[in-house]
Parts: structure tokens; C-alpha cells; sequence
């Protein structure tokens, strides 16, 4: 079932891959700006990335990943709350690894932004842009 929504789904996943990645970028260089050249804490770099990239990500993924029209985006809200979720999730994480596993901040990070790539899709399409994928029993798909 998994590979099967995938392929319904792979266009908007590329798309959404390139936001990611453009979104990956900025953040990369808030978070290395904001603790290395401002002193931050990794945390506070982290958290400062996140609502850097989130801004973007909202808007790039509203246009030209789902396709939303104004009438039709996301809910900030909602956009908000599931990357809220992958953000409490991913400070524990990003902490564990680099204060048990004493892995650097940024290798750990690149860690954890791979994991969260299709996780990401596929809360942010159901959750944010509300679009629910039904898979037929033959194997069509019906998006609604």
C-alpha cells in the first residue's frame, strides 16, 4: 500500500523534496549562523532555523507542492501544529544524539532531516493541506 501511494503520489513528493531542500538550506545556514557566528546554543540555533524554515516551507509548499489556492491553503495553524510535533520530537532526538552519542549538532541533523522526509509529506499533505488519498482495491487511487 505503501509503495502504491507513492507512485500516486511521487510528482508531489519530488516537489516537495526541492522545497525541502531549499527550506534544508536556509536553515542549515541559520542554524550554523546563529551558533557559530552569534554564539547561540544549539537549541536555541534549532529553534530559530525552525521558524525560519517553517515560514518558507509554508509558503513554497502551499503554491507549488499541493497546489492550494488561497481559497484552499492551509491552515497556519495546522502547518504549524504537525511541524510543532516533528519539532518536539526532533529536539529530543537532536539533544540524545548529541549529548549521549556525542554526535555533532550538524551531522545529527542531517540525520534527522532524512528521517523526517516522507513523514513530513505525508503529515503536512493529510493534516495541513487536508487531502486525503484513497487507494482502491485495484490499485487506482482517489484523491479527496
Amino acid at each position: 500500500m505503501l509503495r502504491k501511494l507513492l507512485q500516486a503520489h511521487g510528482k508531489q513528493l519530488i516537489r516537495f523534496c526541492v522545497v525541502g531542500a531549499i527550506c534544508y538550506v536556509t536553515g542549515m545556514a541559520t542554524l550554523i549562523s546563529l551558533c557559530e557566528l552569534a554564539g547561540a546554543h544549539y537549541v536555541v540555533g534549532y529553534f530559530g532555523a525552525f521558524l525560519v524554515t517553517n515560514t518558507l516551507g509554508y509558503l513554497l509548499n502551499g503554491r507549488f507542492t499541493f497546489a492550494a489556492h488561497d481559497s484552499e491553503h492551509a491552515s497556519m495553524a495546522r502547518y504549524m501544529l504537525v511541524n510543532v510535533v516533528l519539532l518536539t520530537i526532533n529536539t529530543s532526538a537532536l539533544m540524545l544524539l548529541v549529548e549521549v552519542f556525542h554526535i555533532w549538532y550538524v551531522a545529527a541533523t542531517v540525520v534527522l532531516a532524512t528521517i523526517n522526509i516522507p513523514i513530513s509529506f505525508f503529515a503536512h499533505r493529510t493534516v495541513s493541506y487536508r487531502l486525503a488519498t484513497q487507494v482502491d482495491e485495484v490499485g487506482g487511487q482517489v484523491d479527496t
